[in-house]
């Protein structure tokens, strides 16, 4: 018996070096999560677009997808994968990576409410929710519609997604609704990004400070998710 116990104890102690392993292979994504985001917002958000700043921007959220694997719903693995793609064909500022972002964001929030719904507990007032949510959008829409121009069903449709994915936020309790704030910083991040594309004149200060707000509030949406999903 004295053998087989050995045995058992030493399958223990393996499992308990993996575990650790993992936890420190995850804590180094993290880290890299977080430098990249920095370093983007402080020095690479305003620069022209280029490899090294496309690259950049997508390690913040793959890095993520990477350290989520062991514990989180695949279903969010995706959603930061799909969102550093999007990430990567906005980072190039042309309109067909303006057109892809869209398709490829679309996906991401799909996998996203994907993720919400596994933890969806219901909402006491669907219906204002819904009303509330819809007027922002919009509010935005009768302020900004001559500037959409060929964009504005793309617009539309990537709207009606963000609206989803809140409306599943809202009705989540994932570890005391981390989902929720990270919602809210998603939300706050895709109304300022519109008015930097259609309102916003490039180059002023208010287009300056809001770029940094925006990666800002993009990122801690991430890394909300992030946590309220793995811990």
């Amino acid at each position: 018996m004295e053998p087989i116990g050995h045995l058992v104890n030493s399958g223990y102690s393996f499992k308990g070096l993996c575990r650790g392993a993992l936890v420190i292979v995850q804590a180094i994504l993290i880290a890299i999560s977080v430098a990249a985001a920095v370093s983007y917002s402080l020095r690479y958000r305003l620069m022209l677009p280029g490899r090294k700043r496309t690259l950049i921007k997508v390690t913040a959220a793959s890095a993520l997808a990477l350290a989520s694997i062991d514990d989180a719903p695949i279903t969010l693995v995706v959603f930061f994968m799909t969102a550093g793609i999007s990430d990567a064909y906005l980072s190039r500022e042309d309109d067909q990576g303006f057109y892809l972002a869209i398709v490829t964001g679309v996906l991401a929030q799909v996998f996203l409410c994907l993720t919400l719904f596994s933890a969806w507990t219901g909402m006491d007032a669907p219906l204002i929710a819904v009303l509330g949510l819809s007027g922002i959008w919009i509010g935005f829409f009768m302020m900004t519609w001559d500037r959409l121009a060929r964009t504005r069903f793309m617009i539309i449709g990537y709207s009606m997604g963000v609206v989803a994915v809140t409306y599943m936020a809202l009705g989540t309790t994932t570890h005391g609704q981390l989902a929720v704030v990270g919602m809210f910083f998603y939300l706050l991040a895709q109304v300022l990004m519109s008015l930097e594309f259609f309102v916003l004149k490039s180059g002023s200060l208010e287009f300056r400070v809001g770029a940094h707000i925006i990666w800002a509030s993009y990122y801690l949406s991430l890394l909300m998710f992030f946590v309220a999903f793995t811990t």
